[in-house]
């Protein structure tokens, strides 16, 4: 058995990133792959289908200007030579013999895990400090009962086509069906492009959809939307157009080929079970570092991130070297960014959230759309590229950017502006400060940032109103408390007091003055809007008005305190989105028995004033929240008022706070009265789950 600081499994993007970060830190590293160097992005993913797509989009361009000639088709049939030339070209920059030079043993072989440790390679066992799993993902299969085996195409075997097919069917309108389509189609394939979706591009901004489909149309391509094959049979497949799950018609298709681009499945590695490795049908476990349940291995690039692109898994790869040469000091950070691109004409690129995903998280009013047509930029004129959008979708006042969409022309290098914004909280304010070039493309993100400009001093007035009206209690609360502390600190050093006399002195005011339980009700009624603790309240009512007083005032004081909050959550809680809070379970389940619910979370000690602005916002009916309050908090007010009673008053001014000044048969009250209402909403829950 050898043993090796690091053994990598798989020679991909990922793998090949890790071997060499290890490697080059002077770390041992083993790499294993069973296929070819590179992986599925330089032999079937990206490499050779940019490669395609380049030539596709030079052959349209020609024919355009010059017409068809015999260059132009002697161009033209060159493509999937041209193509194996570019895989062949990147894969001697990734070949064992150049990952060797940088002190990685290669071994051409499939690795399998025999215990946590140890994994097996070609007969050969190797005993590792880490391993990083990157054994990538490969096409996801459908089946075509009655068709010829050799007819059905997937991106692994598309590119070794030794000729252009003359009629090509695409299942699937995901990113490689809709680059394959509309390549083939522009060098002259009859190509049609089958989707269960309803319109292309369809997780993108519904403004891009028609800009796409108009090229495609323009391209010739014949596109079958909510389309679900039947069978296959004689080279024709025969689908079923359906709405709402009812078939509306029957269409056949005639092929030479079909390709299936319908999404990716995981490449587990053997031996998961051994290495106690955890694994389900996206791919294997990773906690925020990459680390699988065998806290020796890690995962990266598709075979764990649902994200599966080049990008993402060359950013966990390094993420993980860096990782674990630090010794854990250096933090991955999987909350990034992740810019999506589709090289299609036009180009699609996406970051962030778009506008409907916003809505989810924020009001409208929060937030902001900004559409500019690429019509707008000179350089797109120039270009006569014009038939493009950009949409940002930002926060008002702020211009924090959210999201971002473009469609056109050199879109995937656009949207690394607004990565980074994200990232690094740039706001829409500084990207329209910097100077850009003229003219260049990036001149739209400029004009982004101009139309926020206009529109935010348009509606600075409605903006800036509808935010103090959201933060205005805690704004009130700010101005509260600064008094209070200021007044307090005020009156300490004016006479020369310390916090023990001062606490003394609220003391005697509060229980020897009639203004003392005035004050302290009114105190505990406006208290959601000052934000003072309540449960630090009720126990203080204990300590200055005895066990019976201090739980009549407090029922007042309280009831008072939670109908206040309910009629604040009413008013200015109307755009809060609970349901996307932690407490969203309980949502409808609360409207539906608003006075169980209500009672429930009482009992339980549930956040008081989240419960009251909760019931508010939703419009709880008053009559059942406030029934269910005030049967509810008893035990909750009783527990703490016990607390504050079984301090003494007389011992603390003596004695200072010790263990003499608490009596203990307030504090077994307390807990008796705790527990007793903890049981109470446990038989509450199993009365709630059986209705």
């Amino acid at each position: 058995m050898k043993k090796v600081d690091i053994f990598v499994i798989g020679a991909g993007s990922a793998g090949l990133t890790a071997a060499v970060g290890f490697s080059q830190a002077g770390k041992t590293v083993v790499l294993v792959e069973k296929a070819e160097m590179g992986g599925e992005c330089t032999n079937s993913g990206c490499i050779p289908s940019k490669a395609l797509l380049h030539i596709a989009k030079n052959y349209t361009s020609a024919k355009e200007i010059s017409g068809i000639t015999n260059k132009n088709e002697e161009f033209k049939n060159s493509a999937l030579k041209y193509v194996q030339e570019k895989i062949t070209s990147v894969r001697s920059e990734e070949s064992p013999e150049i990952i060797t030079d940088y002190g990685v043993k290669v071994i051409k072989g499939e690795a399998k895990f025999v215990s946590p440790c140890v994994a097996e390679v070609n007969g050969e066992q190797y005993c590792f400090k880490k391993a990083i799993i990157a054994t990538g993902s490969s096409p996801r299969t459908l089946e075509l009962p009655g068709a010829d085996a050799a007819d059905i195409l997937t991106n692994e075997n598309l590119f070794s086509l030794s000729a252009l097919p003359e009629k090509l069917l695409i299942i699937g309108s995901g990113p490689i069906g809709m680059e394959m389509g509309q390549a083939f189609a522009m060098l002259g394939s009859q190509v049609t492009i089958s989707t269960i979706d309803s319109k292309l591009a369809s997780k993108e901004d519904p403004a891009i959809s028609p800009l796409v489909t108009k090229e495609f149309q323009k391209a010739g391509i014949t596109t079958l939307f909510t389309a679900h094959l039947q069978k296959v049979e004689n080279k024709e497949a025969v689908f079923a157009i359906k709405k709402e799950d009812v078939v509306v018609d029957t269409v056949k298709v005639p092929f030479d080929k079909v390709l299936v681009a319908i999404g990716r499945v995981p490449n587990l590695p053997e031996g998961l079970e051994a290495a106690k490795i955890i694994s389900n049908k996206h791919g294997i476990e990773i906690d925020s570092q990459y680390r699988t349940s065998n806290r020796c291995v890690y995962a990266v690039g598709d075979i764990s991130l649902r994200d599966k692109f080049t990008h993402t898994a060359n950013d966990s790869a390094r993420q993980v070297v860096a990782h674990v040469l630090s010794k854990g000091w250096l933090r991955s950070n999987r909350q990034k960014s992740i810019p999506k691109v589709t090289y299609t004409a036009p180009e699609l690129a996406q970051v962030g959230m778009s506008y409907a995903d916003a809505l989810k998280k924020y009001n409208e009013k929060e937030i902001i759309r900004i559409e500019v047509p690429y019509s707008e930029v000179d350089r797109a004129k120039t270009d006569e590229a014009e038939q493009g959008i950009a949409i940002v979708t930002a926060r008002r006042i702020t211009g924090v950017v959210l999201g971002a969409n473009i469609a056109g022309e050199r879109a995937g290098e656009l949207i690394t502006v607004f990565t980074l914004a994200i990232d690094e909280k740039i706001s829409l304010w500084k990207l329209r400060r910097l100077i850009y070039a003229y003219p260049t493309y990036s001149l739209l993100v400029k004009k982004v940032a101009d139309n926020f400009l206009t529109e935010q001093l348009k509606n600075l007035k409605a903006d800036v109103l509808y935010l103090t009206k959201k933060h205005l209690p805690k704004m009130v609360a700010l101005v509260f408390w600064l008094g209070l502390i200021y007044s307090f600190q005020h009156y300490k050093i004016s006479n020369s007091l310390s916090y023990k006399d001062m606490l003394i002195s609220l003391y005697e005011f509060f229980t020897m003055s009639m203004w003392g339980p005035v004050i302290y009700i009114a105190l505990y009624a406006v208290r959601p809007l000052i934000l003072f603790p309540a449960t630090l309240l009720t126990a203080l009512s204990g300590t200055l008005f005895g066990f019976w007083w201090g739980i009549t005032y407090t029922i007042i004081g309280e009831n008072a305190s939670a109908n206040f909050a309910y009629t604040i959550g009413r008013f200015f809680g109307k755009d809060l989105r609970l349901e996307d809070s932690f407490i969203g379970k309980w949502v409808t389940w609360l409207k539906k028995r608003p006075f169980e619910s209500v009672l429930f979370m009482r009992l339980f000690y549930f956040p008081f004033d989240l419960t009251n602005y909760g019931s508010g916002v939703l419009k709880v009916s008053w009559p059942s929240y406030s029934l269910a309050t005030f049967i509810g908090i008893l035990p909750g007010l009783t527990t703490f008022v016990a607390l504050g009673a079984a301090i003494s008053v007389d011992e603390f001014r003596t004695n200072g706070l010790s263990f003499d000044a608490f009596n203990p048969k307030f504090i077994a009250l307390s807990i008796f009265i705790f527990i007793s209402s903890l049981l109470l909403s446990r038989w509450l829950r199993r009365f709630k789950a059986e209705g």
